[in-house]
């Protein structure tokens, strides 16, 4: 177990921090435009093929004259530039109009992952049935009713809804500085002797959070380290710093936890399981079949802990 050589003061503390951010009338814009940006709809057009067209296709792909696995498919939806498909197939596309067939002369890449098509030239009958071009949609008061929004049915409404997303977001940001500085300025006054078990804790900890995180990309950690380029080694390495300050504030927190007589009753165990389990739709009994009695005190004890660090700090804003 990590040993405290000294606790320094922890009540009082002065923190420097930089002003909170003022949301600007631009900014309100920028999100907005933003938002109008990603809400589009396909239209259907008359005209040919264009780059960023979304078109629905039936196609079939032959090597040397004969169909192969894998390169059939009917009612297909395709946007035109999206990549989708190996090079040459959208570009070739463009210009079809609908109704048309056209024999898609290409190669495949030397580096495709069937050997049996590496590299190899082959023909795509392509049928285009229908194009749709992207239309971005239109910031007026029938749009913004759309998104039912409650109490949002207008532009302007739109805006001070707007406004006032991005007004919370600068305020989250603040307190997370301003919590971020006194923790920082605690941790750098104490002196703790880390045990190796508790940094391997932590990080385990941060570990476990990245994996949970690129999982929820649908990606292993595996796969994530191999699209970085970095071994398992050097991503530990990375974390091993962040570790030892995880470790060290832990042993810190827990000390102030000591001082204080900070206790957590089993009253305080259940709301909190009870709240878990609402936000994310299950049964207060999961929750507590996962996270053991002691864990969940052990947790809320530390928040306790900080929050008499937090409470009392003052800032410095410059």
């Amino acid at each position: 177990m990590s040993k405290i050589i000294k606790l320094a003061t922890y009540k009082n503390l002065e923190a420097k921090v930089g002003a909170r951010a003022i949301v600007s009338d631009e900014e309100v814009t920028a999100q907005i435009d933003a938002m109008i940006a990603q809400q589009t709809r396909l239209e259907a057009k008359d005209g040919p093929v264009e780059n960023g067209d979304t078109t629905t296709i039936d196609f079939e792909g032959f090597k040397d004259g004969v169909a192969f696995e894998g390169g059939k498919a009917e009612g297909y939806q395709l946007e035109i530039g999206s990549h989708q498909f190996i090079p040459g197939f959208e570009e070739q596309m463009i210009g079809m109009t609908k109704g048309e067939t056209k024999d898609l002369n290409l190669t495949f890449p030397e580096n495709y992952p069937a050997e049996e098509l590496a590299g190899a030239a082959v023909i795509f009958k392509v049928t285009v049935h229908e194009i749709a071009k992207k239309v971005k949609a239109e910031l007026n008061d029938e749009f913004i009713a759309s998104l039912n929004i409650p109490e949002v049915t207008t532009v302007e409404d739109f805006r001070g809804y707007t406004r006032a997303y991005l007004e919370d977001q600068a305020e989250r940001k603040f307190t997370t500085e301003k919590e971020n500085a006194v923790l920082d300025l605690l941790i750098a006054n104490c002196e703790v002797e880390l045990d190796d078990e508790d940094i391997q804790k932590a990080l385990e900890s941060h570990i476990s959070h990245i994996e949970m995180d690129v999982q929820s990309q649908g990606f292993t950690l595996d796969q994530y380290l191999q699209m970085m380029g970095m071994s398992r080694e050097a991503f530990e390495d990375q974390l091993k710093e962040p570790a030892k300050q995880q470790a060290k504030f832990e042993a810190i927190i827990d000390e102030i936890i000591r001082v204080e007589n900070i206790e957590t009753t089993d009253e305080e165990v259940e709301a909190q399981a009870e709240a878990i389990a609402n936000h994310n739709g299950i049964q207060k009994e999961d929750v507590l079949a996962r996270i053991p009695a002691d864990s969940f005190k052990r947790d809320i004890n530390r928040v306790k802990a900080s929050q008499v660090v937090l409470t009392t700090a003052k800032f410095i804003v410059e």
